[in-house]
């Protein structure tokens, strides 16, 4: 017997499959490629306006190779020093691993968004968008394991191309450092094409693995030690959160110490270089430095600070080791601030605080609308704090790194301490508020109260009786023409009784109908004197 073909069905999926797969390569490879022509066109430009140029064609298409994987956090290794021994240039610019990331993001995206996902019913076909039944067509989206082979693939392109730049820029004056490179380069790749796959599937809730899950069900936990539905999402949204307040505080604090310091800024951008092309390659090293300087900032609010050299650290407590004055001539490093320790530095501290303060307004409230307990609301913080320490702790790592040799060799602030200070603090804040807020929302209102009903209560409570010996002194105080005594008028008249109608003038029961006639009023004389009540003698037992 001969053996069958596949059934058709089968081989048109294995051809969609094919298909998919080169297409996401494809992806990859082209984004790979749109970051280094980018890099390129830029660089070829600062070197055609350069009056003098160092290096040929082949040398600038090397420094925007150098750039590219500098961007995925390589390490660059300078061999041309005075001292003759090779120095590192480990910081990494994030606003230049903004464009790969991006890239990946977009194709990752595109590469796992079903086909004709906007064509098959927006009614150019004559159809008005609708199903049979008169309701709005469901939506399609790609299953989360087609998404994660599209992304490896794309992936895939994307290393391809990073492996053959690796191999250009291992030589020269300065090169690529290949194993850190190739290390750096699959965490950028992996994660943005992750997130990028992510978001182009529907952005599936986040749960745990369900190997993990299983593990945890079989340590038959206590309810209140396990995350209650939706506690995992929410906790990833109070980390985000906190850590970018994090970071856009320390952004603000660094663009206020670059005004504070706008004179020695500007003195230190007009002494590096006199030509407009150099001018304009330092601002955009400086702009590509900036997201650094807002981590920096964040680290510094933080409490550990960040280090400008070997044995030196700035923290608001002040500063260590080398002066300012020792490192290099750049704007970005004539805004640091001063040494001494002062109130205002230790304001900064609020940033954190504020950070805190945000993550447990997202989790309260999460908690107040899920009816978690206070158990279950504490440890949807403490997940959410271990988010944002490990955040703040990745971007410190990836925004730091050497400068050069000797006393260039530490520059940025360390991960593990930046990340532990994020980690306490939000601990410590978010906790604390996240209880609160989930009480004020799941507490009983009172009744409402008017205004009128307090204000009542308010004269009822401090009313003045002048009569009694303990106001008498502030009878005294107080205008006589004010005053309300009990025994008349000032004058010396007597005091007006009140007219009491007679009984059968007003009418009642057993007097008929009211007859008219004028009131009788009462004279003070007629009214009863009080019974004169006087202690009985006490009485003796009988053998007294």
């Amino acid at each position: 017997m001969t053996d069958r073909p596949p059934a058709l069905p089968e081989r048109v999926a294995d051809r969609r499959r094919a298909s998919a797969a080169a297409t996401a390569f494809g992806a990859g490879v082209v984004a790979a490629g749109l970051g280094l022509g980018a890099l390129a066109v830029v660089v070829l430009i600062l070197w055609i306006t350069s009056p003098f140029p160092d290096n040929g064609l082949d040398g600038a298409l090397c420094m925007a190779a150098d750039l590219w994987l500098l961007a995925h956090g390589g390490a660059l290794v300078r061999t041309e020093t005075l001292s003759g021994v090779p120095a590192p240039i480990g910081v990494t610019p994030l606003l230049l691993t903004l464009l790969p990331a991006w890239l990946l993001y977009r194709a990752a995206a595109d590469a796992v968004a079903p086909p004709d996902s906007g064509d098959d019913n927006d009614g150019s076909d004559g159809s008005d968008g609708k199903d049979e039944d008169g309701g709005d067509a469901p939506e399609r989206r790609t299953e989360p394991r087609t998404a994660a082979v599209a992304a490896c693939w794309l992936v895939a392109g994307y290393l391809a191309i990073g492996v053959g730049v690796v191999l250009y820029t291992s030589y020269g004056p300065v090169r690529s450092d290949p194993l850190d490179a190739l290390l750096h380069l699959p965490v950028v790749a992996v994660l943005a094409a992750g997130a990028g796959a992510w978001s182009g599937c529907g952005r599936p809730v986040l749960a745990l693995p369900r190997a993990v899950r299983r593990r945890l069900d079989a340590l038959a936990l206590p309810r209140s030690l396990t995350l209650p539905d939706g506690g995992l999402a929410l906790a990833a949204r109070a980390a985000a959160a906190a850590t970018a307040v994090l970071v856009g505080g320390g952004a603000v604090l660094c663009g206020a110490s670059l005004v504070w310091h706008e004179r020695q800024v500007g003195h230190s951008f007009g002494q590096l270089s006199a030509p407009l092309s150099g001018q304009f390659a330092v601002l955009l090293v400086a702009l590509a430095l900036v997201p650094n300087m807002a981590v920096w900032g964040a680290s510094y609010a933080l409490g550990p600070g960040f280090a400008v050299g070997a044995g030196s650290v700035v923290a608001p407590v002040g500063a260590g080791g080398s002066l300012p004055g020792a490192l290099p001539n750049f704007p970005l490093l004539a805004a640091l601030p001063a040494p001494a320790a002062s109130p205002l530095h230790w304001a900064v501290l609020l940033l954190p605080v504020l950070a805190g303060a945000c993550a447990a307004r997202l989790v309260g409230r999460g908690a107040a609308g899920g009816s978690w307990g206070p158990a279950r609301t504490a440890l949807v913080a403490v997940v959410a704090a271990l988010g944002c320490g490990a955040a703040t702790g990745f971007l410190t790592a990836w925004s730091s790194g050497p400068m050069g040799s000797g006393p260039l060799a530490d520059f940025g602030p360390v991960w593990w301490a930046a990340g532990g200070a994020a980690l306490g603090w939000t601990v410590l804040v978010g906790v604390a508020g996240a209880l609160a807020v989930r009480w004020w929302h799941v507490r009983v209102p009172a009744e409402p109260v008017s205004w009128g009903e307090r204000w009542g209560t308010a004269r009822r409570v401090f009313r003045w009786h002048w009569g009694r010996p303990g106001w008498r002194w502030a009878a005294r105080l107080w205008p006589a023409r004010w005053r309300r005594t009990r025994s008349g008028p000032q004058d010396g008249t007597a005091a007006t009784e009140p007219a009491v109608a007679d009984p059968k003038a007003t009418g009642s029961a057993d007097t008929g109908p009211a007859l008219p006639g004028p009131a009788v009023i009462k004279p003070p004389e007629s009214r009863p004197e009080p019974p004169d009540i006087r202690p009985l003698p006490p009485v003796l037992p009988p053998w007294d």
